[in-house]
C-alpha cells in the first residue's frame, strides 16, 4: 500500500518548527555562554580587588600583623555573606600569619608559583572541606615578600547559571508547541491563494501577455512566487516586444557607424591624395566595414538572447586599445565639427566579455558626447581601475542635462528637451543599448549631469581575473 505524503503545510509546519528550535536552542546556547564568561568575569574582578586592597594595607603597614589580621577581619565582614570571603597572610618564608573568614583551618598553602616569587598573582579553583562548591582562590606577592591569598565562594556564581539554564530548559518546550501551533495556522492561511493563482495562471497564453497573478499583499513566500511569475511573464513580454522592435533598433544603430564612414570618406576626398594614401585610406574603410558586420551579428544576438552574454563570446578585452580605437573611430568627425576628443587611458585592465559589444557601448556614449557639444567643446575618454573595477568616463562640457531629460536618458525612443535644437539626435536607443551591453557584462553606468556643464557618463565593469601562466 503506498504510503501518504506529508502535505505541503504539515512540512511547512515541521520545517519551521525545526529551525526555530535550532535557532533558539543555538541563541539560549549563545547567552548562557556570554552569561557564563560575564559570571567569572565578574568573580575574577571581585577577588581582584579584595587581593589588591588587602596588599596595599599591608604595604601601608609592614610588620604589623594584629594590624592585618584586624583589616582582615573587616574585610569579611564587610563582604557579601554569599561570597563567604576569606583571607591569608603569609610571610616571606611561606608560614601563615593570619587567617580570617572561610580560610580558617583550611590549612590552604600558597601556589608554588607565587610562593617562589616567580608570578606575582595566581588565580585557581581550590576545594575546602565542608563545602559543596569550590572556592576562587587568588595569590599575591608584596614587594617585601609578604603573600596574601584570597578565597570566594564559587556557589552565588554557579546557581545563579543555574537558574538561567533550568529557565531555558522550562520554556524550550512550551515555545515549541506554540510554534507549532502558530506554524499549522500560518501556513494553512498561507496556501489558500494558490487555487486562484492556478486559476489565473491557465487565463494567460502568448496573445494575452498583459495578465497578471493575484497578490494578497501579505508579502509571504507565496506572495513572492506570484511576483516571480508576474515577471517572467513581463520579460516574456518584454522579449516579444524586443524582436518587433529589432528592425527600428538595427536602422538606429547602423546610422551611427555609417555616418562615421561617410565622413571618413568625405574627408579623404575633400584633398587630392596619392595612391598610397587612398590605398591606406581603403584599407582602414574595410576594416571599419568588418567591424560594422560585426555589430550587425552582435545586435542579432543581444536580440535573441534574454539571458546575456552567451559564455561562448566571452573573451578577455583589453580596455586600454579597445578606447584607443573607438576614438580614434570618430577622430574624424569630431575634426569636422571642431571638437577635441582626448583619451587618458592606462588603466591596464582587462574584462571579460565581447569585444564588439564593447566597442558598441562605448561608441554610443562617445557619439552621443559628440552630438551634444558645441562647436569648439571638447569630449574626454579615460579609464582607471577602482578596486575589482575598471570605471571608464566619457566626459563632455556640452550642453548638459535637466532632471527630466536624466530621468528618461536610458529609456528607448524617449529624447530629452535638447532634441528640439537637432532633430537627428536624441537620448533614443543609443544609451538603452549601451546600458543593456554593460549589463550583459555584469556592470553598471552612471550619469551626471547638469544643464549648461556638460554630461559624465560612468561605466563600472568587474575587471578578468588573470590568466593562469602554464609552467615550463
Amino acid at each position: 500500500m503506498r504510503r501518504r505524503a506529508l502535505s505541503i503545510g504539515a512540512k511547512w509546519t515541521l520545517r519551521y518548527t525545526a529551525v526555530m528550535l535550532l535557532t533558539v536552542s543555538g541563541f539560549s546556547v549563545y547567552v548562557y555562554e556570554r552569561a557564563e564568561s560575564r559570571f567569572d568575569n565578574d568573580a575574577k574582578v571581585l577577588i581582584d580587588l579584595q587581593l589588591d586592597q588587602l596588599l596595599e594595607f599591608v604595604d601601608a603597614h609592614p610588620g604589623d600583623v594584629e594590624m592585618w589580621r584586624v583589616q582582615s577581619g573587616r574585610q569579611v565582614v564587610a563582604a557579601d555573606p554569599d561570597l563567604r570571603l576569606g583571607i591569608q597572610i603569609f610571610d616571606a618564608e611561606g608560614r601563615e600569619l593570619v587567617a580570617a573568614g572561610s580560610a580558617q583551618g583550611s590549612g590552604l598553602a600558597l601556589p608554588p608559583n607565587v610562593a617562589r616569587g616567580s608570578h606575582s598573582k595566581d588565580l585557581r579553583e581550590v576545594d575546602v572541606t565542608g563545602h559543596g562548591y569550590p572556592f576562587l582562590a587568588l595569590a599575591g606577592r608584596n614587594y617585601d615578600g609578604t603573600t596574601a591569598q584570597v578565597l570566594v565562594y564559587s556557589r552565588l556564581f554557579a546557581r545563579s547559571l543555574a537558574r538561567l539554564r533550568a529557565a531555558f530548559l522550562s520554556a524550550l518546550p512550551v515555545l515549541l508547541v506554540v510554534t507549532a501551533a502558530l506554524g499549522w495556522g500560518l501556513t494553512r492561511g498561507s496556501l489558500r491563494p494558490i487555487a486562484a493563482m492556478n486559476r489565473t495562471a491557465r487565463r494567460i497564453s502568448t496573445r494575452q501577455l498583459d495578465g497578471r497573478i493575484p497578490t494578497t499583499g501579505s508579502g509571504d513566500e507565496l506572495d513572492e512566487l506570484a511576483q516571480t511569475l508576474n515577471d517572467m511573464i513581463g520579460r516574456i513580454r518584454e522579449g516579444v516586444e524586443r524582436m518587433q522592435r529589432f528592425s527600428v533598433d538595427a536602422a538606429h544603430q547602423l546610422r551611427t557607424p555609417l555616418a562615421a564612414l561617410q565622413n571618413q570618406i568625405d574627408v579623404t576626398l575633400a584633398n587630392p591624395r596619392s595612391a598610397e594614401e587612398y590605398r591606406a585610406v581603403l584599407g582602414d574603410l574595410l576594416y571599419q566595414v568588418g567591424t560594422l558586420s560585426d555589430t550587425v551579428n552582435g545586435m542579432l544576438r543581444l536580440a535573441q538572447s534574454e539571458g546575456g552574454l552567451e559564455a561562448a563570446h566571452r573573451v578577455r578585452v583589453e580596455i586600454d586599445p579597445l578606447l584607443a580605437e573607438v576614438v580614434d573611430f570618430f577622430g574624424a568627425l569630431g575634426e569636422e565639427r571642431g571638437l577635441e576628443i582626448t583619451l587618458t587611458s592606462e588603466s591596464k585592465c582587462a574584462v571579460d566579455g565581447d569585444a564588439v559589444w564593447l566597442h558598441q557601448l562605448f561608441a554610443n556614449l562617445i557619439h552621443n558626447a559628440l552630438q551634444y557639444t558645441p562647436e569648439g567643446g571638447r569630449v574626454e575618454v579615460g579609464a582607471q581601475r577602482e578596486g575589482t573595477e575598471v570605471a571608464i568616463a566619457v566626459r563632455d562640457n556640452g550642453r548638459g542635462m535637466s532632471e527630466a531629460d536624466r530621468s528618461i536618458a536610458f529609456s528607448r525612443y524617449q529624447r530629452g528637451s535638447a532634441a528640439s535644437a537637432d532633430s537627428s539626435s536624441g537620448l533614443g536607443l543609443g544609451l538603452a543599448l549601451a546600458r543593456e551591453i554593460a549589463r550583459a557584462h555584469g556592470g553598471t553606468i552612471e550619469l551626471e549631469s547638469e544643464p549648461g556643464y556638460g554630461s559624465t557618463f560612468t561605466v563600472r565593469l568587474p575587471i578578468a581575473s588573470e590568466p593562469e601562466r602554464s609552467s615550463a
